[in-house]
């Protein structure tokens, strides 16, 4: 817990993601940024906060550092074809 916190009150990390194996996935306000730029119908933080409780309630699932980037962007991808079909 000391780590996360210590982690999370860094700027630059906007929120934190747990990966397989204990780690976490700090994601930056660059990659942040990006991802409001890409999908501009999805609340960032938000949605971050929805994958992390995800991730949360589902340990067996949890992705690599190799794929959590792409599990990200598929799900603000699926987010932004939602809110697109609603308006």
């Amino acid at each position: 817990m000391e780590r996360q916190r210590l982690l999370t009150s860094d700027p630059e990390v906007v929120e934190l993601i747990p990966l397989k194996g204990g780690d976490d996935y700090a994601v930056t306000k660059d990659f942040y940024d990006e991802l409001d730029r890409l999908y501009p119908a999805v609340e960032p933080r938000q949605t971050l906060r929805e994958i992390r409780g995800w991730c949360l309630g589902n340990p067996a699932r949890l992705k690599t550092r190799r794929g959590i980037r792409r599990f990200i962007n598929g799900w603000f991808y699926r987010q932004q074809a939602e809110h697109g079909r609603q308006t």
